[in-house]
């Protein structure tokens, strides 16, 4: 699966325009290498997550569709709302997993 974002603020990199940003879905070996790209926390008043920016970003250049001269010059170059953008679709990927195997559950359970 990949997804696309199309870039708000257009970047010229090594002479070629970017208009848009391809991540593909993670690899169940770079999950077992990286782990979690955020904790879900729980408190007395609930439960939130917290982030970890380095498994973030190291997500995001393992996810990037791009060539290995672009790759470290991409991220940098961004405008904050079009990098903000990527990170929310590379999270994504895990909030869709998490429902797939959630339903995936479901459906089994209610089987039995």
């Amino acid at each position: 699966m990949e997804k696309v974002v199309k870039l708000a603020t257009p970047i010229t990199l090594f002479g070629k325009p970017i208009r848009e940003v391809r991540l593909r879905e993670p690899k169940g070996g770079e999950y077992a290498r990286l782990g979690e790209p955020r904790t879900l926390v729980f408190s007395p008043t609930g439960g939130y997550w917290v982030e970890d920016p380095a498994a973030i970003a190291k997500y995001i250049d393992a996810c990037l569709v791009v060539s290995e001269e672009v790759r470290p010059a991409l991220m940098p170059a961004l405008a904050l709302d079009d990098a903000m953008e990527v990170k929310a679709q590379v999270l994504g990927f895990f909030t869709e997993a998490a429902a797939r195997i959630a339903a995936r559950k479901s459906t089994s359970s209610s089987s039995t």
